[in-house]
């Protein structure tokens, strides 16, 4: 295993602090967030299964959900898989993850508290992968190290998910979805993503893009990458 990264200062400060009290209405606020970026009642629902769609999850795959938030894609995973393969979510904030394991787990699902900067499990072990609205939320060199370390677990030819924030094309957009991000303790961390560009950092850490998109009025963008 790769020697231990130490998480920036401002990573465990923002991250940790804020997810302590936010863990408490995150899946509330999940909800919410999905009726007004994604349609309405059951956006949420749709949002994540439009992860799953491009993953195609197939009986009998190992799949590992990096920064798995309260753990509700991780669960719709293993749901899908039915007990014929293995769901792992790992998840940094300890709060979060005392609340995934207040929900009914479904046969095949494991929960790790741990850094997806150092993941636990031998090289090539997954087919595939997701990071759910998370990168934003960490400094370039934690981004880096956890897009490098996603790429060490995944088999080749395994898939990778993503969904991150997105620069709308339209500068109206763009200025709104800048003036409301501003309220967000990450707003740095969602600027320099934007800045790099995701696809750019994906390609980097040594993934082949196979598809992307744009939703939510283009501030969101959604990624389907490879291991070569």
């Amino acid at each position: 295993m790769q020697n231990k990264i130490e998480i920036p200062e401002y990573y465990r400060k923002t991250y940790l602090r804020w997810y302590r009290w936010f863990s408490i209405i995150y899946d509330q606020f999940m909800r919410f967030f999905s009726f007004i970026f994604y349609g309405g009642f059951g956006g949420e629902r749709r949002l994540r299964e439009l992860a799953i769609n491009w993953l195609e999850p197939q009986p009998g795959d190992k799949i590992i959900d990096i920064c798995s938030g309260s753990g509700t894609l991780s669960i719709m995973l293993a749901d899908v898989l039915r007990g014929e393969g293995e769901v792992i979510g790992i998840e940094l904030s300890p709060d979060l993850i005392k609340k995934t394991r207040k929900k009914k787990i479904p046969p095949g699902l494991k929960f790790i508290h741990g850094d997806a900067q150092n993941i636990n499990f031998p090289s090539n072990y997954f087919d595939k992968a997701v990071i759910f609205g998370a990168l934003h939320e960490t400094p370039y060199e934690v981004r880096r190290n956890v897009l490098v370390e996603a790429y060490r677990v995944i088999k080749p030819d395994g898939h990778i998910f993503f969904l991150e924030h997105n620069q709308p094309v339209k500068k109206w957009k763009a200025t709104l979805f800048s003036i409301m991000e501003r309220f967000n303790p990450e707003y740095k961390t969602y600027k320099d993503l934007l800045k790099r560009g995701l696809i750019n950092q994906i390609k980097q850490a040594g993934f082949e893009i196979v598809k992307t998109d744009v939703i939510s009025w283009e501030f969101f963008q959604i990624v389907l990458a490879k291991k070569i």
